[in-house]
């Protein structure tokens, strides 16, 4: 097996136990001895490492992989920024909210995240991230959102699909009773509860109440222009070490391989690990396999791509939730494409 620092079991980390550890100081050594790198890439779920570890296309890593699960975009972010990580998991599009809220335009200083890769998943059966709403609320169509009370989180896919979700039905949070969550489980075990009658989520956290007929997914990720699935951050500086750089373009490679290719070939294996390690019942677990055998990685150079993210940070200024309306592309590093989905 490849060369790893987590146990399947991986342990949740909180920003405070976060320490500056993850980069070592490789400037003197050649790009091709990658022994002494360290590798941090956060995932936000327990099942991304036993994928790691499962998968044969990660065997014989040069370098050492260590997968710290931290749940949520804020505290992804926030490990990020403080080079407690080299790679983020978060949304295709938390990148461009934070160009889009930064006080100096990074057009003009230079991004202090970047999106190098994405991943989708086109024509899956359970759209994420996607719009649930309870079936007593009386919300049958986005135009009926005024007045409900609707959850959501900051950053990341599902703050995404908030935004566009009110400015595709001409709203603002000033129209809605809006409820901030600490994440998408947060916001989830609320809509579940009965607490909120809208949120932003995927089928397999609101299972339960879809399934029993008590809430219904009105709208997907690709009716509202979102690419979903998942988007990988890292700083500029992680980039400009060889090394490292050398590193991530064979994590990539390996990553791309594995979507495409290994995946969907082995769905008891997936199967299997999303009960063992999430937790969930055969009938969830199916669910999420079902979904992530459409799973691609993308090019982030590509213009189009990059159209829609420019639009879904518009929606997000034209309802208040970004400071700045600007153009966003410089976030969008396409260093990995090659790497990632070759010609």
């Amino acid at each position: 097996m490849g060369r790893f620092l987590t146990a399947l079991t991986a342990t949740v980390l909180s920003t405070s136990l976060l320490t500056s550890c993850s980069s070592s100081d490789s400037s003197n050594d050649t790009p091709d001895d990658l022994s002494g790198i360290t590798l941090t890439f956060a995932v936000q779920s327990a099942e991304y490492a036993a994928f790691f570890e499962q998968a044969d296309v990660f065997d014989d890593l040069p370098y050492t992989l260590e997968t710290p699960v931290i749940v949520g975009p804020s505290p992804q972010l926030a490990a990020l920024r403080s080079k407690a990580s080299d790679v983020a998991l978060i949304g295709d599009n938390t990148a461009a909210f934070e160009a889009a809220n930064a006080d100096e335009d990074w057009a003009e200083t230079g991004p202090e995240v970047v999106t190098i890769g994405g991943a989708s998943f086109t024509g899956s059966p359970y759209p994420v991230p996607a719009l649930f709403v309870r079936t007593d609320s009386g919300i049958n169509s986005i135009d009926d959102l005024r007045g409900k009370s609707f959850a959501y989180t900051q950053g990341g896919n599902s703050y995404a699909a908030y935004a566009k979700t009110l400015a595709d039905a001409g709203l603002t949070p000033d129209d809605i009773n809006p409820v901030l969550m600490p994440d998408t489980m947060a916001g989830a075990a609320a809509f579940v509860a009965g607490e909120v009658d809208a949120v932003i989520a995927a089928y397999w956290v609101v299972s339960q109440a879809v399934d029993s007929g008590e809430a219904k997914q009105l709208v997907g990720n690709e009716e509202l222009g979102i690419p979903g699935g998942a988007g990988f951050l890292t700083r500029p500086d992680v980039l400009r070490d060889n090394k490292r750089l050398t590193a991530l373009q064979d994590l990539f490679s390996r990553l791309g391989k594995f979507y495409s290719d290994w995946y969907p070939r082995h769905e008891a294996e997936v199967v299997k690990i999303y009960q063992d390690v999430l937790k969930v019942s055969p009938e969830v677990a199916q669910a999420n396999f079902d979904n992530g055998k459409h799973g691609r990685l993308y090019r982030v150079g590509n213009p189009e791509f990059i159209a829609k993210e420019q639009a879904l940070v518009d929606a997000a200024y034209s309802i208040g939730g970004v400071k700045h309306n600007r153009d966003i592309s410089v976030v969008f590093n396409p260093i990995l494409d090659e790497f990632s989905v070759p010609e």
